[in-house]
């Protein structure tokens, strides 16, 4: 019997991926109004500090000031804070949850780790929260891996991050990734960067056959009021402060309010047109938890095709949950337990748009991963014509939106950086030779660097 292809409710999947943002931290204190959620309260939980002394959680996060330091996300980081040891070669049975303030003390200084135990109250996230309340809010997707954000995306573009943990692009530039598995199936898929000066976190894809996969945010928007969007869509938020715009991103210590007014945004572009909107599937999900506190234990799984030795990882256990929201008029308010992971993505655009993912995807995580489209509620006939209401937009109260230009560049900006050097290193050496990325300290120098960078690459004919 053939694989069933092609739910008529979905011609078009959105991903929007943010940034460095865990579960409890962002959406954890729903619990209050959907005792259903596996969320928290104030209280529920402790960390220790460097000295032994309790640090409970609680409910006054603010959008922005509360990170001096960008928390550790690292895998080493990240084992501490599952973990509440240090990584010594070897894996401990069952996760913990008992490291975060130790860690961030790590980064900040002693007395300084409440900052990760810090949630927001619903109300102060107004667009995340309705959409949360309205649709389907998952509360058991955890980052694919304890790591940092490249290979957590890597397992959003390729289902998996072939055994690597570490912030290096260059492992998955020539691998097929899920928009090249969508063109040889004869669908398109692509990705939509805010703009040239932030840049993309999939920049390696930046190469040859591979840039048809490219569009900016204003393409999506108006992809979106034409009725013309691709059958997959991944949306990358604005990483940096550029052309007289602040950071949308969420990365501590970007302002949370300006990137929760950007997910308003992608939904309202998507809402612009009603034919669209009825054939619309909308997930709003974090790349990794950032540092920042999360009580719920990160399964195991199956491991990977793939491992690491250095640090020693099988790939057989999941990463700390990371906030994740489902919209789509063909879906009622709902609470959904069912574990995903970022895999989970190739394989819904698989099962979708190219066959099933036991026999196409190429990977095992993705084979394995759980997908979504089964959250529909609602017959074809049946769409969902209302709109939530958001609220008047804020503009941000406790803490107001300030420009980090002045700030250390963040190891995200870095990153960037170095992956942006390294790629024009191989498509125009003469250039790179031209540019000083280790002379990068500032978010504004990390700014002025990729927009170069960037400005170069598109020039390239290759």
């Amino acid at each position: 019997m053939p694989f069933p292809l092609n739910d008529a409710r979905v011609e078009h999947l959105v991903v929007l991926m943010m940034e460095n943002r865990s579960f409890d931290h962002m959406i954890g204190l729903l619990k209050d109004e959907l005792p259903d959620v596996r969320g928290v309260a104030p209280g529920d939980f402790t960390n220790l500090d460097t000295v032994g002394t309790p640090v409970a959680l609680t409910d006054d996060a603010v959008y922005q000031g509360q990170f001096p330091a960008d928390p550790g996300h690292d895998f080493n980081d990240v084992y501490l804070q599952m973990y509440g040891t240090p990584f010594n070669g070897v894996f401990a049975r069952t996760p913990t949850m008992s490291g975060f303030v130790k860690s961030y003390e790590q980064q900040a200084g002693v007395s300084r780790g409440a900052a990760v135990m810090r949630c927001f109250k619903p109300e102060r996230l107004p667009t995340l929260a309705t959409l949360a309340r309205e649709y389907a809010i998952c509360d058991q997707w955890f980052s694919s891996v304890p790591g940092p954000t490249l290979p957590n995306r890597a397992f959003a573009h390729f289902g998996t991050s072939f055994g690597r943990l570490d912030m290096s692009p260059d492992f998955f530039r020539a691998q097929p990734s899920i928009y090249q598995r969508l063109r040889r199936a004869g669908k398109k898929g692509k990705i939509y960067y805010y703009s040239q000066s932030s840049g993309t976190q999939g920049m390696t894809f930046l190469l040859a056959d591979q840039r048809d996969f490219f569009g900016l945010f204003g393409d999506f928007k108006k992809a979106c009021k034409n009725n013309e969007l691709p059958a997959y869509s991944f949306i990358e938020p604005a990483y940096s402060d550029n052309a007289g715009e602040l950071a949308t991103d969420q990365h501590p210590d970007h302002n949370v309010l300006q990137g929760d007014n950007f997910i308003r945004q992608v939904y309202n572009a998507i809402r612009s047109n009603d034919d669209g909107w009825k054939r619309t599937m909308l997930v709003v999900v974090w790349d990794e938890h950032g540092g920042l506190f999360d009580h719920e234990i990160p399964p195991a799984v199956l491991p990977d095709d793939f491992s690491s030795t250095a640090p020693p990882f099988a790939f057989d256990r999941l990463g700390v949950r990371v906030p994740a929201v489902i919209v789509s008029p063909y879906i009622d308010a709902q609470v959904e337990h069912s574990v995903y992971e970022h895999a989970s993505i190739p394989a819904t655009v698989t099962e979708q748009f190219i066959g099933d993912p036991r026999t196409e995807s190429l990977h095992s995580r993705e084979k394995r991963a759980n997908t979504f489209l089964h959250l529909f509620t609602r017959d074809i006939d049946n769409p969902r014509t209302d709109t939530p209401d958001f609220g008047a937009v804020k503009t941000g109260s406790r803490s107001r939106a300030r420009p980090t230009g002045a700030d250390p560049a963040s190891s995200l900006h870095l990153n960037q950086v170095r992956e942006l050097q390294a790629l024009l290193m191989r498509i125009d050496p003469a250039f790179a030779r031209t540019l000083e990325p280790q002379a990068v300290a500032t978010e504004a120098e990390a700014n002025m660097f990729i927009s170069t960078a960037m400005n170069a690459i598109h020039r390239d004919p290759a």
